[in-house]
């Protein structure tokens, strides 16, 4: 009786210490909203050597949107916005059946996704941006494709993600399978000199090379790569 009576006011004080937790968190965030406010009205702006500086919670700096409390938010959104604009304007571009699909995709690759990113390298990214950032793509990437008649009910449907993740992102064998004396030199000469100090960097082919093991293909991928059927067999079932 006296250990349920001990565990009660345990719990409750639990409860109890959680709420004044939030209460306060709750006062000082509007304390600080409410002192930030009122230092804004008396110093509605900013002296800096005789010159005045109107105070903004915001503000457009080399083409990227600056807050007072850094919201990366607000940037994502503004450049979502500028992309969707981009592909209203290529719109007819994108959806002609005259241009290939490969010349749309780089009316993709050199105009709307420059717009799209543009600063992107100082991006503190979430998860929920990037999902932003993936919507955009996929409409986009839609746009260009276009839709496929689905071969079990015969009637036309709007591409899958993962049927345009396919189709953007081509395999890695026409590159080994490639004549070009660049590519080659690129894929098979080994730089000279020094390593700089610290972990090295992954490479392109350090990627490729871990791909195919873990789908069985092996430690050497340039003996897959060889067969143009085998490397797209192994790269949607694996090899194993």
């Amino acid at each position: 009786m006296v250990f349920k009576q001990r565990c009660q006011i345990y719990r409750c004080t639990i409860i109890f210490l959680y709420w004044i937790r939030i209460i306060i968190f709750t006062l000082v965030e509007f304390v600080f909203h409410l002192c930030q406010s009122m230092w804004i009205r008396l110093y509605p702006t900013l002296n800096i050597n005789n010159r005045n500086f109107k105070r903004t919670r915001q503000f457009k700096y080399l083409g990227s949107i600056l807050s007072e409390k850094n919201e990366i938010e607000i940037e994502i959104g503004t450049r979502i916005q500028s992309g969707n604009k981009c592909l209203y304007g290529l719109a007819k571009l994108l959806g002609s059946r005259s241009l290939s699909r490969e010349l749309k995709l780089q009316l993709y690759i050199t105009l709307i996704r420059p717009v799209i990113t543009y600063g992107a390298e100082a991006w503190p990214l979430r998860k929920s941006d990037e999902r932003k950032l993936l919507v955009l793509e996929r409409k986009i990437l839609k746009k260009i494709f276009g839709p496929v008649k689905d071969i079990f009910s015969g009637e036309w449907r709007i591409r899958k993600n993962d049927e345009l993740e396919t189709l953007f992102h081509k395999p890695t064998g026409h590159a080994w399978r490639s004549q070009n004396p660049l590519i080659r030199m690129v894929l098979e000469e080994n730089p000279n000199g020094k390593r700089p100090l610290g972990r090295p960097r992954r490479r392109w082919e350090d990627g490729v090379r871990d791909d195919v093991k873990a789908l069985g293909g092996g430690e050497d991928w340039r003996l897959q790569v060889s067969n143009r059927e085998n490397w797209r067999q192994g790269c949607m079932s694996g090899w194993s």
